[in-house]
């Protein structure tokens, strides 16, 4: 199977078709956006291969195979920082775009119009001043529930596409919140919770929280949580000194959280291991990146990782899809 890797970075995106070996941007003149466009994250859809969505500060883009080129999607999102895109894994017209400031934008037609949806999430926080959306995930139970993580004001859910959310922040020790994992295990869910004050768990639906106490964890800053693709019990966290940081590990649990061990990554991380990127096309293949631009590569489930030597400036999300042929 032929694969493409692609890096959301402060320079637009970068492209990898040998696995991450070597790393190439669409040229400007042909390639449909600035170079030095910022972007923040990508998706990439099963049911539409080569396709890709782009965040930027420029609006919302959209990557064709065929043509080569970076294609604009007109959006209400123009004027706002794109920070993440999901689509339905059901259905790939129904796309949700998070911004900063935190405002959720949704579209059911492919990009063609959208809808402002009534998060009312903060606007301003301590720290970084302006909120921000840090993560978008359809419930795999449920096509229909939407969950929102928010840096800084917490969790939120909807039921119902968007139309309405819950703010879901009771037992969480900081609102600082950056990601979501889904187990299923022992006739109950558990929700898994990533934030800038540790690790927290919910067996309720996200009606409360517990703080998990992680003595492998040097630092309480939580970044990125992934689950193993087809396999609910591993589970990746990055934890870092701080946001940027300079340094970081990666932990790996194999009983769904409740132990976990560092992950023997060949040399040590420059900033905050910020994505961790998987697709069940390769359960196998798993992609990370720092924030400073370095990315790492396993082919064994995350049993060994290799460094890639191309390093990519600063980088805010890697994904990886199979390439049409």
């Amino acid at each position: 199977m032929k694969i493409t890797a692609y890096a959301a970075t402060m320079q637009a995106v970068w492209f990898s078709e040998d696995m991450g070996e070597t790393w190439l941007r669409p040229p400007t003149p042909t390639g449909g956006f600035y170079n030095e466009i910022r972007c923040w994250a990508v998706c990439t859809h099963p049911q539409r291969p080569g396709e890709v969505l782009a965040g930027t500060d420029q609006g919302l883009y959209r990557w064709s195979h065929e043509q080569q080129r970076w294609n604009y999607i007109p959006s209400p999102m123009d004027d706002l920082h794109i920070l993440q895109i999901a689509q339905s894994p059901d259905d790939p017209k129904i796309i949700i775009c998070g911004t900063r400031p935190a405002e959720i934008f949704i579209s059911e037609d492919d990009g063609k119009s959208w809808q402002r949806s009534n998060l009312n999430a903060a606007t301003e926080c301590w720290f970084i001043n302006t909120t921000r959306v840090t993560s978008i995930q359809f419930d795999p139970a449920d096509a229909d529930t939407i969950w929102i993580t928010i840096e800084i004001d917490g969790v939120f859910r909807s039921r119902d596409r968007g139309k309405t959310w819950d703010h879901l922040i009771d037992g969480l020790r900081d609102n600082d919140t950056h990601n979501l994992v889904f187990l299923n295990g022992n006739n109950r869910r558990t929700i898994l919770c990533s934030t800038e004050a540790g690790l927290h768990k919910s067996i309720d639906e996200g009606k409360s929280w517990q703080y998990m106490d992680i003595p492998q964890a040097p630092w309480l800053y939580f970044r990125s949580i992934q689950r193993k693709e087809n396999d609910s019990n591993i589970i990746f966290a990055s934890v870092g000194d701080k946001p940027s940081g300079e340094a970081g590990i990666l932990l790996i649990s194999r009983d769904q959280g409740q132990s976990w061990e560092k992950a023997a990554l060949p040399e040590p991380v420059s900033s905050t291991i910020w994505w961790i990127s998987t697709n069940p096309a390769d359960p196998n293949l798993i992609f990370l990146c720092t924030i400073f631009g370095q990315i790492f590569r396993s082919q064994d489930g995350g049993e060994s990782w290799r460094k890639m030597q191309r390093v990519l400036g600063e980088i805010r999300m890697i994904a990886w899809a199979p390439t049409p042929e």
